[in-house]
This record gives structure tokens, C-alpha cells and sequence, in this order.
């Protein structure tokens, strides 16, 4: 066996001859970019080599390569990690452009108050005692007696798993005192000697680049924890449809992204519970959102179909499975309550925004946008509802951008002038623990339309989308290397990498087909529904938080609509889960809502194309 060796974070793992470095650096745990899903299109996945150690200890360049990869410094080579291949022990230098922040992203949500209805509740019951007289009933035939005598006759019996963890529990002690826990008031869940009275649940929002967790005390109808983290598939791809190649292409890849994801989400359960000084096991109810590829991968479910016309699903419906199926870590025997999917792009998170929405918020013409690798789109005329998704494309989460990245410490977030045609300005996003402000690295979804949009008013960036190259600013210049044209915003010497951070005329040709499908999609529901205005519309998810409404409409993302109409509801997608979480009733809304959106697919509208075009112009 091959030995690798990572730096800087010094981490090392066994290889095969033969093997990519990327895949190595996933089994070692080391976070490579990789906007392609290494299939060596985007260049995003280089390392590092020492020149003269490489020599016979990894595969040579491939033509291919070449184009990819900056100019090698002294005594060091530049190689991507998902065409190099190790032949010989190596050590493996990630330069901090390649290397995926592990800080948590960030993930507002906001508190609703709505009457709860947990799937799950206790009940404690006195069990008849046993005494030389007899009757000698068996431990679940008084549990079954206690509950018909405490008006729960409808109760289903303990089933034997139940009763096996149950026994095993007690380890054959005697007890006269239980509190068994129920669900949906049917079935005994689980049973524990005494008197309980806490019932916590956890909420799940398992989105492409991020996941957010939220423990909830489901009798006090509170949040306890809240944990975020990366999604660690993103090493698989930046978007769902490389994920779906991956799998596509190598079939035993499903189990690997379906444990990885699992294995982060307990990551994120296990952090919650140790907060809150409670057991896994004290854990009796999950609510999970997400896209359709995710809800197919967090499930197992092989999501080839996705990729495919007319991107079928394996399973749209609701449903539950037992924790213990997912090899989830809570209760065993707690559910895991899966909202339904609306087509094979627009899925149980979608849904799970609209249920944070009274009736009122969506009288008249009202749009929801959730934007991110996907666009999805919801529009209300009077509460009929129509839905659709665009392929926006990973530029909105700094994918595909030069110098894009995360929205992470380090990450620019805003940029602006400080007079026309003036200094360039940014802010970037400090430390969380620490509030620092550290050098900036990178720019993340926000910055990137920030940037843009400041480009388009000092008329450095024209309504087309080129570069004016007469217009004197001095930020621009033709890159010597690669003869693209570009805008420096902050030079070498002020950043993490000892590398400009620019926008090139590439990346504004990648926020213009990102912008324009949106704006397509939503100009189509338009149409369809006879609409010609827009009274409001509602940003969700954690990118639309940090999206500045005068930009968005600078550049055309949107039909023109009054700033103060547009509204940033945070993470709608989490919060929606929670309140699935907590009231039954929103479950069946989430039902109730899925049979009645009508879902628009885009690619089969013959108008689409025209309409993306003419959406192309900022």
C-alpha cells in the first residue's frame, strides 16, 4: 500500500496504485474543491507537489490538464487532485484556495408560534403488580392492560422490537411505573421505567452545499441546538446532476454519498444532543427536507432517473421509516418523517417554505424564490399556486467563479465604491467565534452579484455583459496569461492566497446564464397565470438573506418591483421543518399543498429558450 500524506492539516491515508489523489483525500478527510465532481472540467481541485519528489510518485500531466493549472513557483508543481493519480508514497500540499472551509455556514431561522400537535407524545401508566396469587400476566399484556384502563384502548400492543430494546433496557428489573412513548396516539414507540416528561425531536434541512439541524423540545415547544455544517458530498460535486453522474457512472457510489450524508447529519445530531445534556436516545421524532436528489440519496434511493427526461422519482409521496433503516442516530425506533416531493426538481424544502406562510401572505401575485444551485420558483395569484425549478447553475454559491468560494470566513460578501468610478470597497465575513476579520480569500454567492452589480453602475461592465475596455477604470485589464478580460477588486498583496481576487468576463457570462434562467422561469409563470406584476416576493433560503434587493433588481434577476416589497424570510426550508416537526397539522398541509401546485417543467416549454435569451441582458 501507497502512503499519502496531506498538508497542511497532516492527515494521511493508505492508497492504491493507481488511485486519484481526490479520492484518497476524501478517505483521509481532507476537503478538496471540486465544482466538476472530478471529472476535470472546472479546475478548482489543484494541489501542490515538491517538484522533485514528485518525479515517479504520481502520474504525469495530461494534455488536458495543462489548461487548468497556474504557472508552477519554484520547486513546486501544480496538479489537479482528480486527474493525478499516486504511484509511489507522496505528501500532497492543498493551497488554501483548493482547501473547503469546515466552518459552519450560516443558517438564520426564525421562531413560529403555531399550536402544536407532535407526531409523538408520553403517557405514564401504574402496571398491575404480580403477587404469589397470580394472575401471572406478562410484562406487555399489563402494559396492554394499563393503557385500556388509562382510555388508550386503541393503542396498538408493544411489537417485539419494541419489547426486546424495552427488556434489555431494564435488564429484567421490576418496575410498576412506566411511561411509554406513542406514536400518532397508535403505536408504542418505546417504553422506560418511571416518570418522563421530556420529548425532544430533531428537524432536518439537507441542502446541496449545506446541512442545518435543530433539536426541539416538542413538549415545551422550544429550539434546544441548532448545528450546521458542509455537506460532504460537495466532494462529489458542486450540483446534483454531477452527483447523479457520479452514481450514473459507478452504482456502489450511492451507498458511499448516502453514508456520508448520514454520517454528517448524525455529526450535527450527536453536537445538539451533547449541548442539550440529553441521550440520542431521548431523540423520538425527525422531520427531513430537501431537494429531490438529496431526499434520494439521504433515503438511498438510486436518483439516476433525476438526470434523465422526463426526470422521473422514484418516490414523490410523505412517508416514514424507522430511524434505525438510515442507520440515523437517535432512537432506533423513532420516524423519520419525509415531506413529499412536488416533481423530480422541486422537493419536500420547497414545500416546507410554503408551510411558514399563513394564507394571507399569499393573496394576490406573489412569487417565492429560493435561490441557489437551483432556482425554485412558486408563484400565487390568489392563493392557485404554480411551481417550477431552474438550473441556475453553483454561481450563486460562489461555484464556477474564478476566484469563488463558500460563504465563509474570509469570503467577500458585499463590494461597492466609495464615489462613481472610484476605490473599490468590500467587506468580508469575520471569524464566528472569534468576530476577526481575517484577509480575504475568495468571494462568496452575495459577492459575486455585489461585485457584478458595482461593475454594471460604474460602467466598467456593459448592459450586455461585456467588458468596456475604452472605459478607463483601472481595475481592468487582458489577464497575460490567459487573455481574458478582467476586473482586479483587491490585488495579490491584500489577500489570503498572494493572488488578485477578480471577476472575469467568464464569471459575468456565468452570472448572466445563472440570473437568466431565473428570471426566465419566473417570466413563463408570469405568462402562464396572465400576470404582469408582481405585489411581493419572498427570498428564502440562506443565500436570498444575504442578497442586497437593489442588486437583484440592478442586474435583472427580477421583473421590476418596489425594495421594500421584497422580503428575506432566512432559512424557510428549516424552518418549515420544524414546524412539521411540531404540529401534525402541517404535515398534512404539506400534503394538502403538494396535490394541488400545479408544476410547470421547463424543458419541455418550446418558449423557454426565446424568453432565456431575451433574460440575458442585465
Amino acid at each position: 500500500m501507497i502512503h499519502v500524506t496531506f498538508q497542511p492539516s497532516n492527515k494521511t491515508a493508505e492508497a492504491n496504485p493507481g488511485e486519484r489523489v481526490i479520492d484518497v483525500a476524501v478517505r483521509a478527510g481532507v476537503k478538496i474543491a471540486s465544482d466538476c465532481g472530478g471529472r476535470g472540467k472546472c479546475g478548482r481541485c489543484r494541489v501542490q507537489f515538491e517538484a522533485a519528489p514528485a518525479a515517479g510518485a504520481v502520474s504525469d500531466v495530461l494534455p488536458g490538464e495543462m489548461a487548468l493549472l497556474p504557472e508552477n513557483r519554484e520547486g513546486y508543481v501544480y496538479r489537479l487532485a482528480c486527474l493525478t493519480r499516486v504511484l509511489e508514497d507522496c505528501t500532497v500540499i492543498v493551497p488554501p484556495e483548493s482547501r473547503v472551509s469546515d466552518a459552519a455556514p450560516r443558517k438564520p431561522f426564525t421562531r413560529y408560534k403555531i399550536p402544536i400537535r407532535p407526531a409523538v407524545t408520553r403517557r405514564t401508566v401504574t402496571l398491575q403488580s404480580v403477587n404469589r396469587e397470580g394472575p401471572f400476566l406478562s410484562f406487555a399484556a399489563r402494559i396492554r392492560n394499563a393503557l385500556r384502563e388509562g382510555d388508550a384502548d386503541h393503542v396498538a400492543a408493544p411489537s417485539f422490537p419494541i419489547l426486546a430494546e424495552a427488556s434489555a433496557y431494564l435488564s429484567g428489573k421490576p418496575c410498576t411505573e412506566i411511561t411509554v412513548a406513542l406514536f400518532k396516539d397508535k403505536e408504542i414507540l418505546q417504553i422506560r421505567p418511571g416518570v418522563r416528561e421530556d420529548l425532544f425531536g430533531v428537524a432536518l434541512d439537507l441542502g446541496t452545499t449545506s446541512l442545518a439541524a435543530f433539536l426541539c423540545d416538542l413538549k415545551r415547544d422550544r429550539i434546544v441546538g441548532v448545528a450546521s455544517g458542509l455537506n460532504p458530498q460537495v466532494s462529489y460535486g458542486e450540483d446534483v446532476i454531477s452527483r447523479i453522474a457520479q452514481i450514473q457512472k459507478d452504482p456502489p457510489k450511492l451507498e458511499i454519498m448516502q453514508k456520508a450524508l448520514v454520517d454528517a447529519a448524525n455529526g450535527l445530531i450527536r453536537h445538539t444532543v451533547e449541548e442539550a445534556g440529553i441521550s440520542n436516545d431521548d431523540v423520538l421524532d425527525v422531520v427531513a427536507v430537501a431537494n429531490p436528489t438529496m431526499q434520494h440519496l439521504f433515503l438511498g434511493l438510486n436518483p439516476v432517473s433525476l438526470g434523465e427526461a422526463p426526470y422521473l422519482t422514484v418516490c414523490s409521496e410523505a412517508g416514514e421509516v424507522e430511524a434505525r433503516h438510515l442507520n440515523l442516530q437517535v432512537f432506533p425506533y423513532a420516524r423519520v418523517h419525509i415531506l413529499p416531493l412536488l416533481s423530480g426538481f422541486v422537493g419536500s424544502d420547497t414545500v416546507s417554505v410554503l408551510i411558514t406562510r399563513k394564507p394571507e401572505d399569499l393573496r394576490g401575485n406573489v412569487l417565492m424564490v429560493d435561490v441557489g444551485t437551483n432556482g425554485e420558483l412558486v408563484l400565487a395569484r390568489d392563493g392557485i399556486l404554480t411551481a417550477t425549478s431552474c438550473a441556475t447553475g453553483p454561481v450563486f454559491e460562489g461555484a464556477q467563479i474564478k476566484c469563488g468560494m463558500r460563504a465563509a470566513p474570509g469570503a467577500i460578501e458585499k463590494f461597492w465604491m466609495d464615489a462613481p468610478g472610484g476605490t473599490i470597497q468590500y467587506r468580508v465575513i469575520a471569524d464566528q467565534e472569534t468576530q476577526n476579520l481575517p484577509k480575504p480569500q475568495g468571494i462568496c454567492g452575495s459577492g459575486v452579484i455585489s461585485a457584478v452589480t458595482m461593475l454594471l453602475r460604474a460602467g466598467i461592465v456593459r448592459r450586455d455583459g461585456a467588458f468596456d475596455l475604452d472605459c478607463g477604470h483601472p481595475s481592468l485589464r487582458i489577464n497575460a496569461a490567459t487573455g481574458v478580460a478582467e476586473a482586479v477588486l483587491i490585488p495579490a498583496t491584500l489577500t489570503q492566497t498572494d493572488r488578485n481576487i477578480a471577476i472575469t468576463q467568464n464569471d459575468i457570462r456565468a452570472v448572466q446564464l445563472g440570473k437568466a434562467a431565473l428570471r426566465a422561469g419566473i417570466e413563463i409563470l408570469m405568462k402562464d397565470r396572465g400576470i404582469e406584476h408582481l405585489d411581493r416576493i419572498f427570498l428564502a433560503g440562506t443565500f436570498g438573506n444575504y442578497l442586497d434587493p437593489r442588486e437583484v433588481l440592478d442586474i435583472g434577476m427580477f421583473p421590476p418591483i418596489g425594495v421594500d416589497r421584497i422580503e428575506p424570510i432566512g432559512n424557510a426550508a428549516g424552518d418549515g421543518s420544524r414546524l412539521a416537526l411540531f404540529s401534525l397539522d402541517k404535515r398534512q398541509e404539506a400534503v394538502d399543498l403538494a396535490e394541488r401546485i400545479q408544476v410547470v417543467e421547463l424543458s419541455m416549454r418550446p418558449d423557454f429558450q426565446e424568453v432565456f435569451v431575451d433574460s440575458m441582458q442585465f
